[in-house]
């Protein structure tokens, strides 16, 4: 197995993650900002993409899941999840962790000995729960994930910190949470976002 993290910018310095398997068959973790970015990695490492994957709704991480289904690459749902939480894409084995907090569904992806954690956890820091979350699901959410091998290696939803960093040392960082300002610039960027997101529709 190889993992691509392809910085993608698109809301806030927004990572996908292009997970390639046997025979180059390889699927997309939250497919979202540059698209020219993520088809010249596909292109360049001649990976047919079957599946795609979110951590959770928020558009800055499935703005191009439409995208994608038009060109055949089938989206695995929350409901799907819910109902069939360890499945197996190009013969990779997948555990999906439900991880509400963020937002009320937001899920980890377990992969080998890689969690790809979205919005539920930073390599310094969580994320906000302003939009849809709760805090105590996230406590909650950030207390299951203390259950696992502190050495796995942890690949967020945008650049926070570190580009990946082992899990136990992530959730030593978790109380590094936005600060008021950063708040404040966070809900600055929802807007223009959400106004940018209506202007690609139109």
């Amino acid at each position: 197995m190889n993992i691509l993290q392809i910085m993608v910018n698109g809301f806030d310095k927004n990572f996908t993650y292009l997970i390639i398997g046997k025979n180059n068959c390889g699927f997309l973790i939250d497919p979202t900002g540059d698209l020219k970015t993520i088809e010249n990695e596909i292109k360049k490492n001649n990976v047919n993409i079957t599946y795609q994957l979110v951590t959770h709704a928020h558009p800055d991480h499935n703005e191009l899941v439409d995208y994608f289904k038009e060109k055949g690459v089938k989206l695995v749902t929350f409901n799907e999840l819910k109902n069939n939480p360890e499945f197996e894409i190009c013969e990779i084995k997948i555990k999906t962790i439900f991880t509400p907090g963020h937002t009320k569904d937001s899920r980890c992806y377990l992969i080998e000995n890689n969690l790809f954690s979205g919005d539920t956890l930073f390599t310094s820091g969580v994320g906000t729960t302003a939009y849809g979350g709760d805090d105590k699901d996230l406590e909650d959410s950030l207390n299951l994930l203390e259950t696992l091998d502190k050495k796995i290696m942890l690949w967020p939803g945008h650049l926070y910190g570190k580009e990946k960093r082992e899990l136990g040392e992530a959730l030593m960082r978790v109380h590094k949470k936005p600060s008021e300002e950063m708040l404040n610039e966070i809900k600055r960027k929802v807007i223009e976002y959400e106004k940018f997101i209506k202007t690609k529709k139109n």
